[in-house]
């Protein structure tokens, strides 16, 4: 984040058969009336319903174990080249292409875009699942990291929890609104990966996006559950806000709205006029005694002490917080785009 605020069926075919004949006269007796001949049933096995998309069907197929994978994977990236996958490096180049790797594994096809950013050039990555009706919805997270930051709150979060759900999607029924997911690059300094994709639309590609959801720092080791609510956002963000912070009214978990400004790599795409929304578990800023009382955090301390540092490693990531997050994101993605919610 750029600043701490003030993302065939198989038919199984059965055969019965029929397990008596009816005896000749000669062989056996008619049974009296109130007595039933014996017959041999053979049960019909019931149908295996097609999997359908749905919030539950969707959350079944997230794993944490899975994410806690994938972070050590992007966290063992910055190891190899010196603790930082800024823009510009080795490292995020191999994080690109680590992400690149487990989404082309799931059957996706990548699309990788160049871009200028502050003298340097950055990707941004692209992959979508096709809906069966018109419009899209955008689910991003950026990249990069800070320079001298592995980055793992800051966004690896982010990053893993749009890979789980984009494995989980692509094995489910195809939702009514393509679903892409975008992995931002250089949105640290910028956001320069985000401004560059919503200037690359045309008025046509602008007006299919229904949505954009963001996904920043939703691992912080004190964090607490923020949903983006911002007076500024474009009209009809405030739906966006009502179904993302509908998950957590639904299972009684506590959550808060907040207003970035736009600082992020939704500002682009709220200044475009499309709708925004997304999630954050705080940078910087102590955390104030009702926020903690109301989701277990420390008081007074940062929701994340190591944001934009060297610390931000492995250990900075609340796994509890990332898995209900990207679980959030799952499910707000099901009733955005698939009009249907469990």
């Amino acid at each position: 984040m750029t600043r701490a605020p003030s993302t065939t069926c198989l038919l199984v075919a059965a055969v019965v058969v029929a397990g008596c004949s009816t005896p000749s006269p000669s062989a056996s007796p008619t049974p009296p009336a109130n007595q039933t001949p014996s017959q041999s049933v053979v049960s019909r096995p019931s149908p295996t319903p097609a999997p359908e998309l749905t919030a539950t069907a969707l959350s079944s197929l997230l794993d944490p174990n899975v994410m806690s994978d994938d972070l050590a994977a992007i966290a063992q990236v910055a190891d190899d080249f010196g603790g930082s996958r800024a823009t510009g490096t080795a490292g995020f180049d191999d994080s690109l292409d680590y992400v690149v790797r487990e989404l082309t594994a799931a059957g996706y096809e990548a699309d990788i875009v160049g871009f200028p950013a502050d003298g340097q050039q950055s990707q941004n990555l692209l992959v979508e699942r096709a809906g069966t009706g018109s419009g899209v919805l955008i689910l991003g997270a950026h990249l990069d990291s800070v320079a001298d930051s592995p980055g793992m709150n800051d966004n690896a979060t982010g990053v893993v929890a749009l890979l789980s759900i984009a494995r989980a999607l692509i094995r489910l029924p195809a939702p009514i609104l393509t679903v892409r997911f975008a992995f931002w690059g250089a949105e640290e300094g910028g956001p320069f990966g985000s401004a560059a994709y919503v200037a690359s639309l045309d008025a046509d590609a602008r007006a299919e996006i229904r949505a954009y959801i963001n996904a920043d720092m939703i691992g912080s080791p004190n964090g607490i559950t923020f949903v983006y609510d911002e007076p500024g956002a474009a009209p009809g963000s405030d739906a966006i806000t009502n179904v993302i912070s509908g998950y957590f009214r639904l299972r009684g978990r506590p959550w808060e709205p907040i207003d970035l400004a736009g600082d992020s790599d939704h500002g682009p795409f709220t200044e475009a006029g499309i709708p925004t929304g997304g999630l954050f578990a705080g940078g910087i800023e102590p955390v104030t005694p009702e926020q903690a009382t109301r989701h277990g955090a420390i008081a007074g301390q940062p929701a994340d002490p190591c944001s934009h540092k060297a610390c931000d490693t492995l250990t900075n990531v609340n796994l509890a917080r990332l898995a209900l997050l990207t679980d959030a994101l799952a499910a707000s993605l099901v009733n955005l785009a698939a009009k249907s919610a469990s």
